[in-house]
């Protein structure tokens, strides 16, 4: 059994038992095969999708693919946000509930650009909070998420381990993708011609990735952290470009982040 068929197959089998389900959609290379993939069987869920509203002009591919593949699309604001830093890998968590169901989506932070608008961190934490987003016939999230992928914040492997995720009181999630590698997807890709960010991705030396240059990237915001950097080497007043003032690092006045991994991603 092929990759392809096996993730078909667990998709059939988690449509039949959860019929009601969303696709997690970042507009990534993962995600526009998982959905490909669902939509090539005949279904076509509603998109979940965390936008953010710095940067607009990253969203060019993801408003023309919504308009050109006609998806319905939800969206909203975290319930709360708090910063994680590992080094100088830097991000803001958030987090988002549908009805009793927590996710998590990260804000990564890289540093402005002369050319881009660019964000306060605070501004960022700051953002519009809800309690939740209400959905009354739903009951599973698809993921695009695979066993291979890493967290540049946690470090090292931090892939799913599970296919699906069953819990008793929030809705159920399913990652059809888990066993595919990063090449199996631009392999897929390219096989089905299907539709990708080329602002975001490029090929080396034959071989697909992201491009270093993040101005392009919807992962991303570029932001200042200078205030906020809880390096031991970090500066204690920094110039803040908002304001143009010499101000305090106030790292140990913001919220943090557990750098705990989720439970499916440990062995």
């Amino acid at each position: 059994m092929t990759k392809i068929e096996k993730s078909q197959e667990l998709i059939a089998a988690g449509v039949k038992a959860f019929p009601r389900g969303m696709v997690a959609w970042s507009g990534g290379k993962d995600s526009m095969v998982l959905l490909h993939l669902m939509r090539e069987m005949g279904i076509h869920y509603p998109i979940i999708f965390f936008r953010e509203p710095w940067q607009p002009q990253k969203y060019v591919f993801h408003d023309e693919l919504i308009r050109n593949w006609e998806l319905l699309v939800y969206s909203w604001h975290p319930t709360e946000s708090s910063f994680q830093q590992t080094e100088n890998e830097f991000e803001v968590q958030n987090l988002y509930r549908i009805n009793s169901t927590t996710m998590t989506c990260p804000t990564g932070i890289v540093e402005p650009v002369i050319d881009l608008p660019w964000a306060c961190a605070i501004d960022i934490l700051h953002r519009p909070k809800q309690v939740m987003l209400e959905i009354l016939d739903f009951d599973c999230i698809w993921v695009g998420h695979k066993g291979c992928d890493s967290d540049p914040i946690l470090g090292g492997d931090a892939g799913t381990r599970i296919e699906a995720r069953i819990l008793p009181t929030m809705a159920n999630m399913m990652f059809p993708l888990r066993d595919w590698t990063h090449d199996d997807v631009w392999e897929y890709i390219e096989s089905n011609n299907i539709p990708f960010d080329h602002h975001r991705y490029e090929k080396v030396d034959g071989k697909w990735g992201e491009k270093k240059d993040k101005r392009h990237n919807m992962d991303y915001v570029h932001a200042c952290t200078r205030c906020v950097d809880r390096r031991p080497e970090a500066d204690k007043y920094v110039t803040c470009p908002k304001i143009g003032m010499v101000i305090e690092n106030i790292s140990s006045m913001v919220p943090w982040a557990s750098q705990e991994k989720l439970t499916y991603m440990k062995d």
